[in-house]
C-alpha cells in the first residue's frame, strides 16, 4: 500500500510543474472575474498531472474489463476535459463526453448498480429494468457534483483525497485489495495536487480534465466496490462519504428549478459561496466543508460493521437536514452583512 500512496505522490509533484509551464504556454490560463473567487491568473490543467501521476499503476496490476474499460473511459473524460479548459466547450458536448465514457464502463465492464441495498424485513433491493438508467444518473450526479464544488483552492481535490480514503479503507477490510490500492495510489496523486493548489496564491487548478476524472473515477470505484457480491459493501456507504458535493448540487439545482431558472445556469448559492458571503475565509470555508466530509466518512466507516443500508440512510437524511439548516442560517447571515 505504501508503493501504491508513494509512486503517484512523487510522480505528480514532480511532473505538475512541467504542466503548469505547459498551461502557460498554450493559454490554458484562469483569469479571475464573474463567479470566481481568485485574484490572480492561474494555469489550469491541474488534472493531466494527476491523471498521469496514477496512470502508471495500471502497469503493476492484472487487468479485467472493468478497469480497462474503465481507463479507457477516463481518457476520453481528462482529453474532453483538457480541451474544455483550453477551449471552453459547449455544456452538452462535456455531458455527451461523460454519456460515452459510462457507456464504456457498462457496457464494457459490466460495471451496474443492480442494487441499492439491504433494508430491514424488505430485504436486499433490486432495480431490475431501472438498473442502468439508474447507473448512469449516478454516474453523471456524482461527476458533475465534483465538477460544480470545484471553487475554491483544495476544495475538490482534498473532499475527493478524504473520500478515496475511506473507500481504501472500507476495500481493505471488506478483503477487495486490489481496488484499496488503487484508491490509495489516487489518493497520493491528489495530495501531490493539493501541495501546489493550496497554497495562499495557487500555482495551478485542476480544470475540468480534473474534476471530471476525480468524480468519475470515484463514482466507478464506488460501483466496483459495492457492486461485488463477494465483499458485503452495502451501496450507501459511498453516498455518505460524497454526501457534501451531492447534496450541494442536488441543493443548487432545486433552487434553481423552484425559481423557475434552468437547473444548470451557474450561479453563486453553492455552499461555498454562501461560506464567503457569511464572512469565512477561503481557507476556514475548505477546511471546514473538510471537516464535515471526514465526520461523514467515518460515521459510513463504522455503520459498514452493521452490514445493512438502513443506518446509512437514517445518517444521509438526518445530514442533509442539518446542511439545509446550515446553508440556511450562512444565506440569511450573508445577506444580513450585505444589507449593511
Amino acid at each position: 500500500m505504501v508503493l501504491f500512496f508513494g509512486f503517484p505522490l512523487v510522480l505528480t509533484f514532480l511532473m505538475t510543474p512541467s504542466v503548469i509551464w505547459l498551461a502557460g504556454k498554450y493559454g490554458c490560463i484562469d483569469h479571475p472575474g464573474g463567479r470566481r473567487v481568485h485574484c490572480d491568473p492561474t494555469p489550469r490543467w491541474g488534472g493531466l498531472a494527476f491523471f498521469a501521476g496514477v496512470l502508471p499503476i495500471f502497469f503493476f496490476i492484472q487487468l479485467d474489463s472493468s478497469l480497462v474499460s474503465y481507463l479507457v473511459a477516463s481518457s476520453l473524460l481528462v482529453a474532453v476535459g483538457a480541451i474544455d479548459d483550453w477551449k471552453q466547450l459547449r455544456f452538452t458536448t462535456k455531458l455527451l463526453a461523460t454519456l460515452a465514457a459510462i457507456t464504456l464502463v457498462v457496457l464494457g465492464g459490466d460495471l451496474v448498480i443492480r442494487d441499492i441495498g439491504t433494508y430491514g424485513s424488505v430485504g436486499r433491493i433490486h432495480l431490475g429494468l431501472l438498473a442502468i438508467p439508474f447507473t448512469y444518473l449516478c454516474i453523471v450526479g456524482v461527476t458533475n457534483a465534483m465538477n460544480l464544488i470545484d471553487g475554491l483552492n483544495g476544495l475538490a481535490g482534498g473532499i475527493s483525497f478524504i473520500a478515496s480514503l475511506f473507500i481504501a479503507t472500507v476495500a481493505y477490510l471488506a478483503g477487495n485489495h486490489l481496488l484499496a490500492g488503487l484508491c490509495v495510489a489516487f489518493a497520493g496523486a491528489a495530495g501531490a495536487f493539493l501541495r501546489y493548489n493550496m497554497l495562499t496564491r495557487a500555482h495551478i487548478f485542476m480544470g475540468d480534465s480534473g474534476s471530471l476524472f476525480l468524480g468519475f473515477s470515484l463514482s466507478v470505484f464506488s460501483i466496483m466496490l459495492t457492486q461485488d457480491p463477494r465483499y458485503h459493501v452495502e451501496p450507501m456507504f459511498p453516498l455518505l462519504v460524497l454526501l457534501v458535493p451531492i447534496f450541494d448540487t442536488l441543493r443548487v439545482m432545486g433552487l434553481r428549478a423552484f425559481s423557475g431558472r434552468s437547473p444548470f445556469e451557474a450561479d453563486t448559492n453553492h455552499l461555498h459561496h454562501l461560506l464567503l458571503r457569511a464572512g469565512f475565509s477561503p481557507r476556514k470555508s475548505v477546511l471546514l466543508l473538510w471537516s464535515v466530509t471526514m465526520a461523514l466518512g467515518l460515521a459510513a466507516t463504522l455503520i459498514h460493521f452493521r452490514g445493512t443500508s438502513t443506518p446509512y440512510l437514517i445518517v444521509i437524511l438526518t445530514g442533509s437536514v442539518f446542511l439545509s439548516l446550515f446553508a440556511d442560517s450562512l444565506s440569511r447571515r450573508g445577506n444580513k452583512s450585505r444589507d449593511t
